[in-house]
């Protein structure tokens, strides 16, 4: 095929015409110099004999494995320290139970072949002047249902009242409440006392609940218990 074109152009034109057909083949324009018009259309006419017509666009090939992780890099410089922040509110560090709240608690007790059998009961929040709202009354509802108007599952107290309820007492019967610290006018438990019914029968239990309810202030004047 060289020969042929070689013979139709001469040296130089075979040149050319390789040069137009690499030229046709890479999709790019070719504008031929130094030859004669009949020869430049004998060249582009091999050329776009041979180049041949552009084939499809091929797939895409699949994606090359993941390449190893990168070092880290260097630490960046500590940024600059922030102004300080406002000073938060106090948090509720209560001591001392508020004026006409309650709280309430659980109780029990079991003793063998035991006289006295005492009952700690320590209030999460001391109660304040107990001791002047009439002292404390231990009762069940079913003796003060008007200070202690609550039940077994369901303990109150009205304001100024500790009420202790009774769920279970077998062979046994309460003798003596102690108040170790009534005297600060604040109250922080009491101690129960109970006592073998029948020494007979060695075992005694009991259990239940109980409730207290901060008094609320008292008008000077009149003596009288205020709103809280």
């Amino acid at each position: 095929m060289l020969k042929r074109i070689h013979n139709k152009l001469g040296t130089a034109g075979l040149v050319v015409a390789i040069l137009a057909l690499v030229a046709a083949v890479a999709g790019t324009a070719f504008a031929a110099g130094g030859l004669t018009k009949k020869q430049e259309k004998q060249v582009v006419k091999i050329a776009k004999k041979y180049a041949g017509k552009q084939g499809p666009k091929g797939d895409t090939g699949p994606a090359g494995a993941q390449g190893p992780k990168g070092d880290p890099g260097p630490k960046g410089d500590e940024g600059a320290k922030g102004d300080k922040g406002d000073q938060g509110p106090p948090g509720p560090t209560e001591t001392v139970l508020p004026p006409g709240k309650t709280e309430t608690g659980v109780w029990s007790f079991s003793g063998t072949e035991q006289n006295f059998m005492p009952v700690n009961i320590s209030f999460p929040l001391r109660v304040r002047d107990l001791k002047v709202a009439s002292s404390l009354v231990f009762n069940a509802p079913a003796e003060d249902p008007v200070h202690c108007p609550g039940a077994v599952d369901q303990p109150k107290a009205v304001h100024g009242y500790f009420c202790f309820y009774v769920g279970t007492l077998s062979n046994a019967f309460r003798t003596s409440d102690y108040e170790p610290d009534i005297a600060s006018g604040l109250t922080s438990g009491l101690v129960l006392t109970f006592k073998h019914a029948d020494p007979a029968q060695p075992e005694a239990f009991g259990q239940g609940t109980w409730a207290v309810t901060a008094r609320c202030p008292v008008d000077p004047e009149t003596q009288e218990e205020e709103d809280c």
